[in-house]
């Protein structure tokens, strides 16, 4: 059986992240979570609430979708499925995709997978030179390590130069990126791009 509860749902989730909300008071190391959402949906046989037009912050994370199902609401430790029009922020850096399953323990941010055709990345950081952009059909995002994995058609750029493969690695603490798992077979390629007027573009792949 569904439950629909358009138009309540912003009385309904603040009683239920009320018992929460009060414990992270008491914790100056617990940002509060913020959902709103334009309706939901309970289901009582799947134990699952279903979200629309959902929005949820907490401090510089940011998360938007069409569509999310909860396994909890209480973030001690609940599984989150968004669809359509998935946009994540932490911090600098900004994700995009079809797809997104997130894991939440402990009330903060485990990881968070998503899918997309591609899905996508950047990292605005204003201690970057230049900012860092990338996409694939997959991201995994570490939130503990602060490392996010691409697969699957992978691709980052720096201003003009980029890099490609099946797998890489952007480590958005230390703003270093790195070639992961080779057992795809396909190497990976750096392009360098030099200014203007100093030569060709030149694709080097690396072993």
């Amino acid at each position: 059986m569904v439950n629909s509860i358009p138009k309540l749902c912003h009385a309904i989730v603040a009683l239920l992240l009320l018992p929460w909300l009060t414990i992270a008071a008491e914790d100056d190391d617990l940002l509060p979570i913020v959902l709103d959402a334009e309706s939901s949906s309970f289901d009582q046989k799947n134990d699952t609430v279903v979200f629309r037009g959902l929005q949820i912050t907490q401090g510089e994370l940011g998360i938007r979708a069409d569509e999310a199902v909860a396994s909890a609401l209480d973030f001690e430790r609940s599984e989150w499925g968004f669809s359509g029009n998935v946009r994540i922020t932490v911090e600098s850096a900004k994700l995009e995709a079809d797809t997104a399953l997130l894991v939440f323990k402990d009330h903060a941010l485990l990881t968070a997978e998503l899918t997309g055709q591609p899905a996508r990345f950047e990292d605005l950081s204003p201690t970057r030179r230049q900012p860092i952009s990338g996409s694939a059909n997959r991201l995994i995002f570490d939130n503990v390590e602060r490392v996010l994995h691409l697969s699957e058609g992978a691709r980052l750029s720096e201003g003009s130069n980029e890099m490609t493969g099946c797998d890489l690695i952007y480590d958005l603490e230390q703003q270093q990126i790195t070639s992961g798992s080779s057992e795809c077979g396909e190497q990976v390629v750096i392009t360098i791009v030099p200014p203007s007027g100093d030569g060709e573009t030149e694709s080097t792949p690396l072993p």
